[in-house]
């Protein structure tokens, strides 16, 4: 590759290598918020954070009161794992989304 070229590659490989880390994250969260939660709920959960808060994602709203009721035990176990959670953990149906979009 040529001199002048270079700059602008390396600049688009840092910006992979920062979504490869972010979704590395996500992973990792989800995969600690599906073991602390009881084994019926972990086939139907995810979790991302957005900015102080995590975000437990449910695939229908039967899983969203069990998740919530959840929440306290969840937020303290994550801080001990070393995933603190500063803001709230909150919970969000993610068929609700999908619904919305077929309806269009």
């Amino acid at each position: 590759m040529s001199d002048p070229l270079r700059p602008l590659f390396s600049g688009a490989l840092a910006g992979v290598e920062r979504l490869a880390k972010k979704a590395a994250e996500a992973v990792t969260l989800a995969s600690l918020v599906r073991q602390e939660l009881p084994e019926p709920l972990r086939p139907h959960v995810g979790a991302v954070r957005r900015a102080d808060d995590v975000v437990v994602l449910v695939d229908s709203a039967a899983w969203s009161a069990r998740v919530r009721y959840a929440g306290p035990r969840l937020k303290a176990r994550l801080a001990e794992l070393g995933e603190p959670v500063s803001g709230k953990v909150r919970v969000r149906v993610r068929g609700a989304e999908r619904k919305q979009e077929s309806d269009q």
